[in-house]
């Protein structure tokens, strides 16, 4: 048994306690091809390959003011496979919106699989959940290889519940990660741009997605000097301001940036198998209102810039040994403001999936909603391609496709970034 492993862990269980309507559920659909196989099939797969990451079978709780860690000794991997068979006339896109906040049994390990089918003989879904207290983004993407990966799976490099060595206490103090959460703060009180659909938030939500070649981010980002992650990123806030109605911009608000929050893994090789979340974030500003595209990407790029290197991830590290208390309150901080923006960044499948033979053709990410934030927005490469994915409340329903508007911007970005390089690659002649 391990108590308080992470500040991150504690911090989003003391959340849902406080606010029982807050459901922190992260997901993945998996998108199969091939008619849907029967359940204890799936249940088969899973119980051969769960052994192999381990953190699976453990739990996180709060047992008063401390956050514990304990292998679950009644785990059945089978209990954590459902299945839901479609009535006809209904799709899995309203499905996965009616699983998107079903809660849990806190008495267990808190993920499931649920075998979406009936809809097609053609295809069927996989939608994979769990507790953000439980696992982070890196965490979610090392299950699905795991469990579903068509490569040999490495076996886990520590065990799931090693604690971390002991340093002495005056290297504990992360006197650095204290003062980059107080630039931090200063930062999130400076004027940004405000905005609100001009409803009451319904706690319910909806997913759409958009895919593209990762080709174009690729191409794109090597003509412009960025990664792709950058191209996302601004192709997110071209797509945002097209999408956002003039009148939910709040008065006086027209010029002032609008920010996401982009996550930072933290996870040391040795983590990987570890329990928790091994995580941080960076305040990033997307240049809302600039109309040059290729000053969009630098004013971005340099923006992300300082969250790659080995320096700010050691302070953000150092933000995992602040006090909880503190933490906590940075967090309910910031969920305050329905301008917030959260975002995953660019986040990677490194291999194909399949269920048995049966090819998983596309992963779309699914977020939770928390506080005042109307919407999250997601990056994932599969295979060839990105896909972006919406997560939003119903009171955005009539705003239009966020992610339509991302994907034909990665387009335009492409299209002006070959067409720019073609210019440059052009000889001029001279008369004689």
């Amino acid at each position: 048994m391990i108590q308080r492993p992470n500040v991150v862990d504690s911090c989003f269980l003391r959340y849902e306690q406080e606010h029982p309507s807050f459901r922190p559920y992260s997901g993945l659909i998996m998108h199969a091809v091939g008619p849907a196989p029967a359940v204890h099939r799936v249940r088969e797969q899973v119980a051969d390959r769960v052994g192999r990451m381990p953190t699976l079978a453990w739990r996180v709780s709060k047992r008063g003011r401390r956050t514990v860690w304990e292998a679950d000794p009644h785990f059945r991997p089978h209990d954590h496979v459902h299945e839901v068979r479609l009535a006809e006339g209904t799709t899995p896109e309203e499905a996965v919106d009616d699983l998107l906040c079903l809660p849990m049994p806190e008495q267990s390990p808190r993920w499931g699989i649920w075998l979406i089918h009936g809809y097609s003989d053609r295809e069927y879904v996989l939608f994979y959940r769990s507790h953000h207290a439980g696992q982070d983004g890196q965490a979610m993407m090392d299950t699905l290889t795991t469990l579903f990966g068509t490569r040999t799976s490495i076996a886990p490099l520590a065990a799931a519940g090693a604690p971390a060595a002991r340093q002495p206490w005056w290297q504990r103090i992360p006197a650095r990660a204290i003062a980059q959460n107080l630039k931090d703060q200063v930062e999130a009180l400076r004027p940004t741009l405000s905005w609100s659909p001009q409803r009451p938030l319904t706690g319910k939500a909806r997913v759409q997605s958009a895919a593209v070649p990762m080709a174009w981010l690729r191409e794109t980002g090597q003509a412009m000097g960025a990664t792709s992650n950058d191209i996302c990123l601004a192709a997110l806030s071209h797509a945002m301001r097209q999408w956002l109605p003039e009148n939910w911009i709040a008065s006086g608000r027209n010029g002032r940036d609008l920010h996401v929050c982009l996550p930072v893994s933290l996870r040391e090789p040795e983590e990987r198998f570890m329990v928790g979340n091994r995580l941080s974030a960076c305040r990033i500003p997307l240049s809302f209102w600039e109309d040059s595209t290729p000053a969009r990407v630098t004013a971005i790029s340099r923006a992300t810039a300082p969250a790659r290197t080995e320096e700010t991830r050691r302070v953000l590290r150092g933000q995992l040994r602040l006090p909880e208390w503190l933490v906590y309150r940075f967090l309910r901080q910031s969920t305050q403001a329905r301008n917030g923006l959260d975002t995953t960044g660019l986040v990677r499948l490194p291999e194909r999936l399949a269920v048995g033979a049966d090819p998983i053709e596309t992963v779309v990410v699914t977020q939770f909603l928390h506080g005042e934030h109307a919407l999250g927005v997601a990056f994932l490469a599969y295979g060839d391609e990105v896909v972006a994915s919406v997560t939003a409340d119903c009171a955005l329903d009539e705003a239009g496709d966020l992610a339509t508007l991302w994907a034909s911007a990665v387009e335009h970005m492409w299209h002006q970034a070959a067409a720019d390089s073609r210019k440059s690659m052009q000889v001029p002649t001279t008369s004689t």
